[in-house]
This record gives structure tokens, C-alpha cells and sequence, in this order.
């Protein structure tokens, strides 16, 4: 793990017990996001992460910015102080994990060869859901190459029903018996 990737996941975790104990996540998400915009994505970040810039004055410069709750603004302020501006947007990703995680949400993403409705997609979704017990957030994608079937992810988990796959089981049955 990388330097950068341990300390934002620090900060996120920081920042999550906050929220937890303040029962304000959701709000937590949106002023992450809020500070990451201005910290790694606006035109400003190049300059509020030069250390030749004086801190007090990248630090006014967040304060005036940055409309978040006064926990958040501290941890703006706290990653420009500490030249850890170019962090937000991991900080934004590892906090969004956690709280997922709290909420029990987990994602998947379904494969198809051709494109699903919104119908089936919730059908799908439905079905993930009942069978490992969280709520899922669903992606789904499209790959002519798996012919039909289809091949759910889930975290680290794999279940390929494709027909791509199955026409691949039996040619390896069908050479065997050979």
C-alpha cells in the first residue's frame, strides 16, 4: 500500500468515526466531495498544493471557499497545512467504502451480451440482493463477447453464466472423454 493510499485512508477513517458519532454521514459525503472538487479538481489545486505558497494563505483561501461544516473545513484546512491536498479525492474514496459498508451496500456489476431494461436490471439486482443479504448498487455493462448469459461481480466474487463460458466447459468435457 502506498504512502499516499495509507494516509488518506487515515483521514477517511477519521472522518467516518466523526460522522458516525454525529449521525451525519450523508452530509459527510457531500462536503468530502465538496473539498475534493476544490482540492484536486478546480483550477486552484495547482496553488493551494505549491509549497511556495505561503499555508496561511492557502488555508484563507479554503476558508472562503469551502462551504462544509466546520469538522470538514478543519480536515481541508488540515490537508492543505500538511501539503495532503492531492489526497481529497482518495480521502472521498475510502470514505465512501466505509460508509457503504455501514450501510450495508455493496456493489455489483452484471455482464450481458446484449443490453438489459431497467425491468430486468431491477429483477437482477433483486435476486443478488436476496441471495447474499445487502442491498446492492448495481452497474451493468455489455459484452457481445460472452454471447449471452451473463457474469456477475460481486466485490472479489465471480459467477460467470455466460454462455461463452459453458460453451468452454464442454469443449474441455468433449476432449477429455477423447
Amino acid at each position: 500500500m502506498a504512502a499516499d493510499s495509507a494516509a488518506a485512508k487515515r483521514y477517511a477513517q477519521a472522518a467516518f468515526e466523526l460522522a458516525v458519532e454525529s449521525g451525519t454521514i450523508a452530509e459527510w459525503r457531500a462536503d468530502l466531495e465538496d473539498i475534493a472538487s476544490v482540492l484536486t479538481d478546480s483550477q486552484l489545486a495547482g496553488w493551494l498544493a505549491d509549497r511556495n505558497v505561503p499555508v496561511e494563505e492557502r488555508m484563507n483561501a479554503v476558508q472562503r471557499i469551502l462551504d462544509v461544516q466546520p469538522m470538514a473545513l478543519n480536515l481541508a484546512k488540515l490537508l492543505v497545512q500538511r501539503f495532503r491536498s492531492r489526497d481529497a479525492r482518495s480521502i472521498v474514496t475510502s470514505f465512501a467504502a466505509l460508509a457503504d459498508t455501514y450501510d450495508g451496500i455493496v456493489d455489483a456489476q452484471v455482464t450481458t451480451a446484449v443490453p438489459i431494461d431497467g425491468d430486468q436490471s431491477l429483477r437482477i439486482e433483486q435476486q443478488i440482493s436476496s441471495v447474499i443479504g445487502k442491498r446492492i448498487r448495481l452497474t451493468t455493462a455489455v459484452d457481445p463477447a460472452i454471447l449471452g448469459g451473463l457474469v456477475i461481480r460481486v466485490g472479489d466474487q465471480l459467477v460467470d453464466g455466460s454462455v461463452r463460458s459453458r460453451l468452454k466447459t464442454l469443449k474441455k468435457q468433449l476432449e477429455g472423454a477423447i
